[in-house]
């Protein structure tokens, strides 16, 4: 059942190229492995694009993308890991990442993350550099709280992709089983 959701769900090789930003890595993206769905290679496409969801700025279905042709593993489940930050979870996922790092540098008194910029995107420099000296204003405790995160955060997606997958698996052999039954029952009487 997974590998056929799967296939059904996530765009395929065909799709993706009939836009037009993705025609010049048309070559590059002939690679099989990267559209296979088989257990092993989604879930450490999912681990990969949560682990690069993680990372600031727009640099995360690059990152993603530059994994999953090295690793050779599944493209469209890591593109779809980097949706795990968006806008409404961005905010509370860099606090948490804030926080951690905190605990694990031995801050005993925890400060509250620095205020957000006033960004007037009318000056986009202007707005851009406000926002990258409040990520520096984050410091070393944002940085090891993103890094172990990040890590942890993508191997419980590993490892749920992995339950999700047997799991699934186990309920289709059990019903091909009841099945089974349903018809040796049925023939006998």
């Amino acid at each position: 059942m997974p590998k056929k959701f799967l296939r059904r769900v996530l765009p395929n090789q065909k799709s993706i190229q009939q836009f037009s930003v993705s025609r010049r890595f048309t070559g590059r993206l002939d690679i099989p492995a990267l559209w296979e769905v088989q257990r092993d290679k989604v879930a450490i496409g999912l681990a990969i694009g949560v682990f690069c969801g993680m990372i600031p700025g727009p640099l995360q279905m690059i990152s993603a993308l530059a994994l999953t042709i090295i690793f050779r593993v599944n493209l469209p489940m890591a593109l779809v890991g980097t949706f795990l930050t968006n806008p409404l979870t961005i905010v509370p996922l860099y606090m948490l990442a804030y926080m951690v790092g905190q605990s694990i540098l031995g801050e005993s008194n925890w400060r509250a993350l620095p205020e957000l910029p006033v960004a007037d995107w009318t000056a986009p420099i202007s707005a851009i550099q406000n926002w990258t000296n409040w990520i520096g204003d984050l410091g070393s405790p944002w940085l090891i709280g993103m890094l172990v995160l990040s890590c942890a955060m993508a191997a419980l997606a590993y490892c749920g992709m992995q339950v999700v997958w047997r799991i699934s698996q186990y309920v289709m052999m059990r019903n091909r089983l009841r099945q089974r039954q349903s018809r040796v029952n049925k023939r006998s009487q």
